[in-house]
């Protein structure tokens, strides 16, 4: 069993620590099973992405992305192995076709590294609140360190390149002031005052979400083999379209600048570097992700209209990621996560 450090508050160096062992929990099992699911995936993309790349001033922030995803599964490998819980199949060199040509553009791997890793920070920070061994708090701690300063080296570059999507800029307040009317949380029906920065933030998030989800659905519905999958793909690629409409006629609405678009070309090739499985899996983080988007923006954001606005948005990608579930149940794609023992079916 696992023996833990656990330092005293106010010690001091030298002075003895206190030793206890205990087992993983159920939430520090899941989010290392989690952890690991989602970057045997992303390994796969990143590895592709590599072999296609033709841009030189990319390759550091490459090799720093497979460095920083090959600390994570082998992180998540070893604490497991330590407790004799079974490694998850994960994604392997059976989902990527290391000879496909290329899909998408160097600048849109780009982006994707500078989108992938925020979401993998997100989950790093909350992975951390969930566990309480200290070898597994380190390693998220860690993890967070290493996707922090991946997403900082590609937003960076970005910048360099000029390709960086800002969001819409509005004038500086000339000073601060109270909500005084009610009609501050209006906007279902009449007129409606104008989308506040954070309400703003929102949005630009939600637009970029779409737009990078959009681009990359659309190559996977050109290479997919199942032709299931294909219109799955091509549905998605519809939704996604249709939420960035919503969200620039908003901005529209209100006379503010439209942020520049996310999209990227797509090659001709048919040939697909992922398998169907990889591409479903993905599809379900995007979804997941778009889920907790909109769930945090309907929160923050006061306007009646703009909450109601998510909570439809986010009904439509309920039914689309239920859907996806569903597919993945009937080809045998969908990886069962550790779970309670069943007490009624050991009874029987």
């Amino acid at each position: 069993m696992k023996k833990n450090k656990i330092y005293r508050p106010n010690s001091k160096a030298g002075d003895e620590i206190m030793e206890h062992s205990s087992k993983l929990t159920s939430s520090e099992i899941g989010v290392l099973w989690n952890a690991y699911m989602q970057n045997t995936m992303t390994e796969c993309i990143l590895n592709h992405f590599q072999k296609i790349n033709e841009d030189k001033i990319l390759e550091p922030i490459l090799k720093n992305g497979l460095s920083t995803i090959s600390f994570i599964i082998n992180g998540v490998r070893q604490l497991l192995l330590t407790e004799n819980i079974p490694i998850p199949y994960g994604f392997s060199e059976d989902d990527y076709n290391a000879d496909a040509p290329r899909i998408y553009s160097d600048l849109f791997t780009l982006r994707y590294i500078k989108y992938m890793s925020a979401i993998g920070t997100a989950n790093c920070a909350a992975s951390l609140e969930l566990s309480a061994r200290v070898d597994v708090r380190q390693f998220f701690t860690k993890g967070l360190e290493l996707l922090t300063s991946l997403f900082n080296a590609a937003s960076d570059l970005l910048l360099q390149k000029g390709a960086y999507i800002r969001s819409p800029v509005i004038p500086i307040p000339e000073k601060n002031e109270y909500v005084k009317e009610e009609s501050f949380l209006s906007g279902v029906l009449g007129r409606h005052r104008p989308v506040t920065s954070v309400e703003l933030s929102h949005i630009s998030k939600a637009l970029e979400t779409n737009s990078i989800g959009r681009t990359f659905i659309l190559g996977f519905a050109q290479v997919a083999r199942s032709s299931e999958v294909k219109n799955y793909m091509e549905r998605g690629k519809e939704i996604a379209k249709k939420h960035e409409d919503v969200f620039r006629e908003i901005l529209l609405n209100d006379d503010i600048p439209l942020p520049s678009t996310w999209d990227s070309t797509i090659a001709p090739s048919v040939i697909p570097p992922f398998s169907d499985k990889l591409m479903m899996f993905h599809v379900n983080i995007l979804n997941a992700t778009s889920i907790a988007n909109y769930g945090a923006s309907t929160a923050g954001s006061l306007r009646k209209d703009l909450g109601l606005t998510y909570s439809r948005l986010m009904s439509e990608v309920l039914n689309y990621a239920d859907d996806g579930t569903k597919m993945m149940i009937k080809n045998k794609w969908l990886e069962q996560p550790p779970q309670a023992p069943d007490r009624v079916a050991l009874r029987s």
